[in-house]
C-alpha cells in the first residue's frame, strides 16, 4: 500500500486480467438468464403401427405441449413425408421417423422424439422356392433334409414320412442324427400361412451298409518260385481274400508262389452286416525265370 492507503501500481496490473474476466461473465448474464426463462416443452409422438407395403398414405400423429407445429422427417427406411403425410415406396423393411420442434421466443427446443414400425411384404399363398433332394446314408449316418418356401406371412413347415405327418418336424430343415434302415422312406414338407398351403416334391431317403473300396499294393515283377507276399487293405478294415484268376501260380492265403509267364491275382471283401460287398480289384504280376533260368516244374 502507498502511504496515502491506494493500491499499489503493481496490484493494479495483476488484478486487471480478473477484471477483464469478471466483465465478460457479467455481459452474458443478461442473455443466459433470457434464455432460462423460456419455458420447456415436449413432444408427444405414439409409436406408428406395423404397416404392409401396399398401404395407403396415412397422417403421422404428434404433438408439442407448447401447441405449436411439430416437424416431421423420415431418418431412414422405405418411405417419403410430406408435411405430416407419410407414404410408403412400396419396399419392405424398418421405417423410422423423427418429430421436432424449434422453439421461439416463450419456448426451449423440444427433445427430438423419434419412433419407428415395420412395413411388411404383402400378403401371400406360401411357395416352394427351394425343393428337398433326396439321398443315400449309410447306417448310423446323419440324414439332412431342407426346404424353403415365400410367403407373408412368413410359412410354417410340416415334414412327412411316407404321408404321415413327423412329430415335432417343423422347420425348414429335417434331421436324423444317427440313420438306421427304419428310416428309408420317402419325404416330403408342406408349408402354410393364413392364404394357403402347398406341398414340396418327394425326396426318396436311402440308408444302407457302408461303402468300402479295395488298394492293391505291391510290387509286379516277381520271380518264378519266389514266394511273394500280397497286400491289399479294405477301407472297412475287414480281411481281404485273393484268387489266382489266370496264369500259373499256388496261393496259400496271401501268399502267392509264382510258376510263370503271367499271373492275375484278385483281391476280393465280401462285406458283412455294416459294409456292403467291395468291388474286387485286380493286379498282374509278370513272372521271370528263377536264378538258374530255369522254371519251377
Amino acid at each position: 500500500m502507498s502511504a496515502a492507503g491506494s493500491p499499489a501500481p503493481g496490484l493494479i496490473r495483476a488484478a486487471l486480467p480478473l477484471l477483464a474476466a469478471l466483465a465478460l461473465v457479467l455481459a452474458a448474464a443478461p442473455r443466459a438468464s433470457a434464455d432460462d426463462a423460456r419455458k420447456k416443452q415436449d413432444i408427444l409422438f405414439a409409436e406408428p403401427p406395423a404397416r404392409t407395403v401396399d398401404d395407403a398414405p396415412f397422417a403421422l400423429a404428434a404433438r408439442a405441449t407448447s401447441g405449436l407445429a411439430v416437424a416431421f422427417e423420415v431418418v431412414s427406411g422405405p418411405a417419403v413425408i410430406d408435411g405430416k403425410t407419410l407414404r410408403l415406396t412400396g419396399e419392405p423393411g424398418l421405417v423410422i421417423v423423427r418429430a421436432s420442434q424449434e422453439g421461439n421466443k416463450v419456448f426451449l427446443p423440444a427433445a427430438q422424439a423419434e419412433r419407428a414400425f415395420t412395413v411388411s411384404p404383402r400378403p401371400s399363398a406360401p411357395a416352394i422356392v427351394s425343393q428337398p433332394t433326396g439321398v443315400r446314408v449309410a447306417i448310423g449316418e446323419m440324414i439332412s433334409l431342407s426346404v424353403r418356401a415365400r410367403g407373408q406371412p412368413q410359412p410354417t413347415y410340416q415334414w412327412r414320412k411316407d404321408g404321415v405327418p413327423l412329430t415335432g418336424a417343423s422347420d425348414s430343415r429335417f434331421t436324423v442324427a444317427s440313420a438306421t434302415p427304419a428310416d428309408s422312406g420317402t419325404y416330403d414338407v408342406t408349408a402354410s400361412n393364413a392364404l394357403g398351403t402347398v406341398s414340396s416334391d418327394r425326396a426318396r431317403v436311402s440308408v444302407g451298409r457302408h461303402r468300402q473300396t479295395l488298394s492293391f499294393q505291391g510290387t509286379t515283377l516277381v520271380t518264378a518260385g519266389q514266394p511273394v507276399m500280397l497286400s491289399a487293405t479294405a477301407s472297412s478294415g475287414l480281411p481281404v481274400r485273393f484268387d489266382v484268376v489266370s496264369g500259373s501260380a499256388l496261393l496259400n492265403g496271401s501268399v502267392m508262389t509264382p510258376q510263370g509267364g503271367t499271373v492275375v491275382v484278385q483281391a476280393s471283401q465280401p462285406g458283412d452286416a455294416a459294409y456292403e460287398e467291395a468291388s474286387p480289384v485286380t493286379q498282374t504280376f509278370t513272372v521271370s525265370p528263377g536264378p538258374n533260368g530255369t522254371r519251377p516244374p
